[in-house]
């Protein structure tokens, strides 16, 4: 999984006020890896929708959605079964994480980076 070092990176992260993204992405059929883009930009549209009109949430996550759609679409994600995605372009901030096992595709923005899926992801299962 990630390194602990850079979940407290991740956990720790200051954006000074900017809007951060964390996406999800499930890859582990070939129908989910040649989706991934769409979804992904599906539900960015939903996060544009929830900032309103307020300019400056629209253009950082317009930023940052254009960083991701760019590595999605030149091999980004090829060979795992699921990737973790963090960004915060005002701050320039990128880390791409891959997944030993694939997580729900899900993308959040914040002033936190959403980690709790990978938290979930590393609880045992209960038999």
């Amino acid at each position: 999984m990630i390194p602990d070092s850079d979940l407290e990176t991740l956990q720790s992260f200051n954006g000074h006020g900017s809007t951060t993204l964390s996406a999800y992405l499930r890859l582990d059929t070939p129908e989910r890896r040649k989706s991934a883009y769409n979804e992904f930009e599906r539900q960015m549209r939903s996060r544009l929708d929830e900032c309103g009109h307020t300019p400056e949430c629209r253009e950082a996550l317009q930023e940052d959605m254009e960083i991701v759609g760019l590595y999605l679409r030149t091999n980004g994600h090829r060979s795992y079964p699921g990737l973790a995605i963090f960004s915060c372009a005002a701050e320039l901030f990128w880390r791409v994480y891959p997944l030993s096992a694939p997580l729900p595709t899900r993308v959040s923005v914040g002033p936190k980076f959403d980690i709790a899926p990978l938290a979930q992801a590393e609880q045992p299962a209960v038999r």
